[in-house]
């Protein structure tokens, strides 16, 4: 990181991450700063590499929007990280993609720092894979949308933010990457009911869950599943974050010949 910051004195890491518990599994408890609809926090490594996180809740538009505010803040390399759900039936609860690309739901395709995403794949090893990540309108919680998703567009997991963060990265030129925990695997579904029971930023809506459960009790035992499997995903989240860390050294200008 040395390095890098004194070839270039401008390096400002920005991440973007929809939900506290991502941001807390990383980053442990820190102080921020609302801007807006969007919470901020700056944070200096123990080698001195700033990087500046914005948290911004569920969905492309807030992503979108997060994404930008790092660029106005002179952000000069962008990534996203969090949990996903799984597309590729080898991946369970836990393991760590790193986006090859982003592909949304009309088919468009959206370019990562290469050099950046294969250097953190080997680091992983077995715990993470390397392939395109989906980006949803809307979650894919039956297991037959999954699978057409996996088929049709050949990606391993999917979210509902790396597409908008990869565009924005794109469009103002700066390296982007993408790293996904997987939650819910490809051979879970997840009832649609489950999902109206938490917030924008993944809170649980307490009086809407407590309805939900005594109107239909036999919803317990799945949500205790996909609660572990959250748990899990955090974990492999909290395991990566120090191995992209480790990387902030490399030379991600290796990659910017695919931003022009």
């Amino acid at each position: 990181m040395t390095r890098e910051r004194q070839r270039n004195p401008r390096f400002l890491l920005g991440m973007v991450v929809a939900l506290p518990g991502e941001a807390q599994a990383m980053l442990g408890r820190r102080d921020w700063v609302r801007h807006g609809e969007l919470d901020l926090c700056s944070v200096e490594d123990p080698v001195g590499t700033e990087i500046l996180w914005v948290r911004c809740g569920i969905g492309c538009e807030r992503a979108a929007a997060a994404a930008a505010l790092l660029v106005e803040r002179g952000a000069t390399h962008i990534g996203i990280a969090g949990v996903s759900g799984g597309l590729d039936p080898e991946l369970t609860s836990g393991r760590v993609v790193i986006a090859t690309d982003v592909v949304d739901e009309s088919g468009r395709r959206w370019p990562v720092d290469f050099a950046f995403s294969t250097a953190l794949a080997d680091r992983f090893g077995k715990r993470g894979k390397l392939g395109p990540v989906l980006t949803a309108t809307k979650p894919l919680l039956s297991v037959e949308h999954k699978a057409f998703w996996h088929e049709h567009s050949g990606a391993l997991a999917v979210d509902m933010e790396s597409a908008a963060v990869a565009r924005v990265a794109a469009t103002a030129c700066r390296p982007f990457f993408a790293m996904r925990a997987v939650c819910d695997a490809a051979g879970r579904a997840v009832p649609e009911a489950m999902f109206a029971m938490v917030d924008d930023f993944g809170r649980p809506r307490i009086l809407k869950l407590l309805c939900t459960l005594l109107r239909c009790p036999w919803l317990a035992g799945p949500l205790l599943r996909i609660q572990g499997d959250f748990h899990r995903a955090l974990r492999g989240l909290a395991d990566g974050w120090p191995a992209c860390r480790s990387l902030f050294a490399i030379d991600f200008d290796q990659g910017r010949k695919g931003y022009g």
